[in-house]
């Protein structure tokens, strides 16, 4: 390599050396950092472009991090000398410049100060990062807090617990940050009431608990008689609270019931004398409490579930768990930060569905967590299926479907699931969430899914013996995936759900700054998975700074395809479902008894069934292809008969569920599930419906006890998808023609691609492809294979991984051509062509596209859906 003079060359080795630096730093391979040293002679003529470089990795880098790289004096004075460079290019860097800052002892300190106040003054968030330990400094404190003040009272709720933290790294009890937090707390009671109950929290502190309680105290004797007496009263029932949660997980067996009335007397008697605002909020006011509802969980920490009436009439009954025995520090940070992401994604145009709740620890190892209504653990869901219910794709679908029977209601559900789940899974990777048994997520009724218990988390996995329990990046399973597809075929919602991943990922990176410095404030809280740099460590990692958009959003797909690939996963919940596995029979009377009945119904709702039989039987093709059959009852005083729709598995969950319910009554036997070959044809049906008939026959003759139960008055009981019309039409009319197969050479389908240029390397993603047919109607293997025509020798060829088995593949791969202009690139055509992969004979077509490059603006990326055609290919 040659140089045209000596500033070239010594710029050049500047750049080797910052680039050395910059991959050290970014993958934290601190012991080379420590190596890489800089050239004096090479700082003459660099460019500011190299330098802004510099600076735009270490602002992901929080102080505590900066200070454990260890760079070497040189390399500190790089950045002091030029932080005037630093004020006018990157302002958010001035954390970075004070660190580096060659001495702060008196002869220093006023020109520390001057540049202090010269600087452009930063967004409240990264001004917190000037609130950390290693900022002693009261003037640099002080104008931190001044920054900060510029904040609302909102955003200001959102960061408090970094603030409270903050407090011990002040030099005197009176400084500006604790004027700053009293003066907001007398203007705003959700401040006041939040930063109560952090301070009465933080008074535990081994080390800094005197000083909370100073702040305590001033808090309380600024705010006034009658907040100071709303305080009090609410201190009073977390008191009780806890002194009847303590009994009941010390009591065992049938003495805990009897402990949990006790203690819901006390509590309903300090009802009686007022009502009392919730430490979860003072929006949320109790009058009393709906005892018959109360209970406690059967969980080790054996939480209260406690029902409140809302003093406000039009409010609806407030649902709180009451925990102790427990840290819920770390669950309140952990839902602070997905709050923090949600209000990114939402300023940024992205509803993804995020179910936040309300978490607060109130004392030492006690707390109270807000329950959300509607909602089921995912092993309640897949338990009505067995204990096997894991390994199976519908439960979850069957479930949203029992709770949304019109398809309009069914599809809302559906997206609901895509958005919340696609949310859940960027959350917990980015935080590191482990301990993910199916007990530890959430579906609500309306298909919003949650993450609830957040013990573990930065990748503090749970172990099961010598092996981690958290095996893959996130929980997708493919019962997930099956609600996502709306089948168990591939679907382009399933590429919606991609793309939203990785738009949700890459939104969040551009904050990496941010979470790693709200993060790093709470080292020393005393979290014990949150101690150190090492525990930040996993979130910089995570958060993958380093790459481009694009290579984030194929690194998040990667992620994508091994979870859902992951049999880890599923085995945990089927181990976690042996582990909770309690004999209790029916489910109890709030519960519905069959997974597809949403209430229970009896003989005297009903009236007395004379008949029941198998009248015909149906092929219906949604969410799958499957059989059901059209059973006819008729009861007593009815001219008419009903018709209801049931499938085989449905009657199978009706004679499982009687065989516990009546252990000794002799029942009729059951049709035998197993099939040799293929069971959706109608043979199998013809034959399923004799039987099944024969055994309904038999069923309704059996005892009285057996035949006039509630199960069988639920499972005769019409549900929406029953409707009298469509079930008398449908009985009458020959079943429906599945769709039609794809005639041989037809080509439809489109790719979506993303065509970028930079540094003569032109940039094609393959992102997705949707709607592909095949010669024969079945689903292809496809790929993308790409050349840069003209290409007489074939040496542009790129080819992307074989998808298995779909018409929708997500790819998310880059296919790279280095060492190109644009204009050389303006001669050039795209060609792409999509095949599917054949073992047995030879891969064919199955559409592509030409794409003229002079006709794109390579100055920009290029997003696009394009139709595939019947083009020539190579």
């Amino acid at each position: 390599m040659g140089f045209s003079c000596v500033s070239c060359f010594q710029h050049y080795r500047w750049s080797c050396q910052l680039d050395s630096l910059y991959f050290h730093l970014v993958c934290f391979d601190f012991a080379a950092a420590l190596e890489t040293t800089f050239d004096r002679s090479c700082r003459e003529n660099w460019l500011s472009g190299g330098f802004c470089l510099f600076i735009f990795v270490l602002d992901a880098v929080t102080p505590i991090l900066w200070l454990l790289l260890r760079l070497k004096r040189a390399d500190h004075q790089i950045l002091w000398d030029h932080r005037l460079h630093c004020q006018r290019e990157q302002p958010s860097s001035l954390p970075k410049v004070l660190v580096s800052a060659p001495s702060w002892d008196w002869a220093s300190m006023a020109h520390i100060h001057s540049l202090l106040h010269q600087w452009p003054p930063l967004p409240p968030v990264i001004a917190l990062e000037l609130l950390d330990s290693k900022f002693a400094d009261t003037e640099v404190r002080s104008v931190a807090v001044s920054w900060i003040e510029k904040s609302s009272d909102d955003e200001l709720v959102g960061y408090l617990p970094q603030l409270v933290q903050a407090l011990k790294f002040e030099c005197h009890l009176k400084n500006a940050l604790i004027m700053f937090l009293l003066s907001r707390a007398q203007g705003n009671i959700n401040i006041s009431h939040y930063l109560y109950w952090l301070l009465k929290d933080a008074v535990h502190d081994p080390t800094w608990g005197q000083r909370y309680e100073r702040v305590l105290g001033a808090l309380l004797s600024l705010c006034g008689a009658k907040l100071r007496a709303e305080l009090e009263k609410q201190t009073n029932l977390v008191t009780l609270l806890g002194a009847v949660a303590e009994r009941v997980r010390q009591a065992s067996g049938s003495t805990r019931q009897v402990a949990l009335q006790e203690g819901l007397e006390n509590i309903q008697n300090f009802f009686l004398r007022n009502s009392c605002r919730l430490p979860l909020s003072p929006s949320l006011v109790a009058k009393e409490l709906n005892v018959k509802a109360c209970s406690f969980f059967n969980s080790n920490a054996v939480p209260l579930k406690l029902a409140l009436i809302n003093a406000d009439p039009l409010g609806e009954e407030i649902n709180v768990m009451f925990k102790v025995g427990e840290d819920l520090r770390q669950d309140m940070l952990a839902l602070q930060m997905i709050r923090i992401m949600d209000r990114i994604w939402l300023q940024e145009g992205l509803d993804l569905r995020i179910v936040n709740f309300k978490c607060i620890s109130t004392g030492k190892d006690k707390g109270m967590v807000e329950l959300v209504p509607s909602s089921d653990t995912l092993r309640k869901i897949q338990v009505e299926n067995g204990v096997t219910g894991s390994f199976k794709d519908k439960p979850l679908a069957e479930w949203l479907r029992k709770y949304n029977p019109a398809e309009d209601e069914y599809e809302k559900a559906s997206e609901n699931f895509i958005y919340s789940c696609a949310g859940c899974c960027v959350a917990t990777y980015v935080l590191g969430i482990c301990d993910r048994h199916n007990d530890n997520i959430m579906l609500r009724s309306t298909g919003h899914m949650f993450h609830i218990d957040f013990g573990k988390f930065l990748g503090h996995a749970q172990m099961f013996g010598s092996f981690k329990r958290d095996r893959a990046p996130f929980v997708l399973t493919s019962d997930m995936a099956y609600v996502i597809n709306g089948g168990e075929r591939p679907t382009s919602r399933f590429q919606l759900f991609v793309d939203l991943c990785c738009q949700a990922y890459n939104l969040i990176r551009k904050h990496s700054g941010l979470f790693l410095n709200l993060l790093s404030l709470m080292t020393s809280s005393g979290l014990p998975e949150l101690s150190g740099p090492q525990d930040l460590k996993y979130v910089f990692d995570a958060l993958q700074p380093n790459n481009t958009d694009a290579e984030a959003t194929i690194f998040f797909t990667r992620l994508i395809e091994s979870s859902l690939g992951s049999v880890a996963t599923k085995f945990n919940f089927f181990i976690h479902n042996l582990a909770q596995l309690r004999f209790s029979g029916l489910p109890a009377n709030d519960e519905p008894i069959l997974s597809f009945a949403p209430k229970t119904f009896t003989l005297k709702q009903e009236g007395h069934i004379v008949h029941a039989s198998i009248f015909s039987f149906q092929k219906r093709y949604n969410p799958d292809k499957h059989y059901t059959y059209v059973v006819r009852i008729l009861r007593e005083a009815q001219n008419e008969p009903q018709f209801v729709f049931r499938t085989f598995d449905e009657f199978q969950e009706l004679h499982n569920k009687l065989t516990i319910l009546f252990p000794l009554w002799k029942l009729p036997c059951f049709p035998n599930k197993m099939v040799l070959g293929r069971t959706h044809i109608k043979e199998v049906a013809t034959k399923r419906k004799l039987e099944l008939n024969n055994y309904v026959h038999n069923l309704m003759r059996s005892s009285t006890e057996v035949t006039q139960c509630d199960l069988i008055y639920t499972f005769f009981h019409p549900i929406a998808r029953d409707d009298k019309t469509e079930g008398l039409d449908a009985a009458s009319r020959a079943p429906a023609e599945p769709p039609l197969s794809p005639t041989s050479g037809r080509v439809e389908g489109e790719v979506k691609l993303s065509i970028s240029y930079r540094n003569s390397t032109l940039f094609i993603m393959v992102m997705h492809i949707r709607d592909l047919v095949s010669e024969d109607g079945t689903d292809p293997n496809p790929y993308v294979k790409t050349y840069l025509l003209p290409d007489p020798n074939k040496t542009s060829k790129r080819k992307t991984k074989t998808s298995r088995k779909t018409r929708n593949p997500t790819f998310n791969e880059m296919l790279v051509y280095s060492g190109y202009s644009k204009e050389t690139l303006g001669l050039r055509e795209l060609q792409l062509s999509v095949l599917s992969a054949e073992s047995l004979r030879e891969n064919y077509f199955l559409g592509g596209i030409t794409l003229r490059l002079k006709d794109f603006d390579l100055s920009k990326e290029t997003v696009k859906w394009y139709k595939l055609t019947a083009v020539p290919y190579f």
